[in-house]
């Protein structure tokens, strides 16, 4: 029988590659939908007012973030990347757009608050220097 550490160390990492997966296959296709103008990213940059250079920024970032969290080793700060890019597209959505008829709706503002929570947890689930309590409890024991 597996110990309790091994359990949850094993249903993290299962966890880690299952966000992993889900994640980074998302802001993949929007860093393509940005780098390339579509669906409705230029309209939704002009409507920010802080002109396309942003669009192929965040795009940029969001390509790098998602090639990132399929390195292992590389997960958490491919993570933190893409949080600072849609994370920031969350506070636009809910400060400068927020009066807007169209770009202030609820599903504007749901989808990056809902892919920077993802990222967060992502981030959480692969921090480095995070120890793992059960094993920190069990090695001040044995001292």
């Amino acid at each position: 029988m597996k110990p309790q550490s091994s359990k949850r160390s094993t249903s993290r990492t299962i966890a880690a590659w299952m966000l992993r997966a889900v994640v980074g296959s998302m802001f993949l296709v929007i860093a393509a939908t940005k780098l390339i103008g579509t669906a409705d990213t230029v309209e939704y940059l002009e409507a920010i007012g802080w002109g396309q250079w942003f669009r192929y920024l965040t795009g940029s970032l969001d390509l790098v973030g998602a090639v990132l969290l399929f390195v292992p080793r590389c997960t958490f700060f491919g993570a933190v990347v893409l949080i600072s890019s849609v994370g920031t597209a969350t506070v636009l959505s809910m400060t400068v757009l927020s009066g807007d008829a169209h770009w202030g709706g609820l599903a504007y503002v749901l989808q990056p608050l809902i892919l920077t929570s993802l990222a967060v947890a992502l981030a959480w689930l692969t921090w480095p220097l995070r120890p793992d309590p059960i094993s920190a409890r069990a090695s001040s024991k044995n001292q």
